[in-house]
């Protein structure tokens, strides 16, 4: 019987056998900056970590093309300035993946068009 051949992951886990502490000490990372900005994840991915990062600045880049300030509109925010503004909490049961298309939608409702 053939042997199977490795998987992409392991081998690289073979090559690095810090990979997997790395890539939870980056994810750690991401989770305290959004901490910081008052969005909470648990449990996810490092790779759904990192795109709900990625959407959440580039949420932040529109709202400060239009002259919001973040601060005033933060999601902790009993009485933000504009909800419209306010990034989008995640709901109960909702993937990493579905969150980050969400706030990247709510970026988009705030017809700023990207420079990149």
């Amino acid at each position: 019987m053939a042997e199977q051949p490795q998987s992409f992951e392991s081998a690289q886990r073979d090559l690095n056998p810090h990979r997997d502490e790395e890539r939870r000490h980056a994810t750690d990372i991401i989770e305290a900056q959004l901490r910081q900005r008052g969005i909470a994840i648990d449990g996810e991915s490092s790779d759904d970590a990192a795109d709900i990062l990625s959407a959440v600045e580039r949420f932040e880049a529109a709202v400060s093309a239009l002259g919001g300030d973040r601060f005033v509109n933060d999601p902790r925010s009993h009485d933000p300035e504009n909800r419209l503004m306010v990034i989008p909490a995640k709901e109960d049961g909702e993937s990493g993946a579905a969150y980050a298309r969400r706030i990247l939608d709510a970026a988009n409702r705030l017809g700023v068009s990207r420079a990149d």
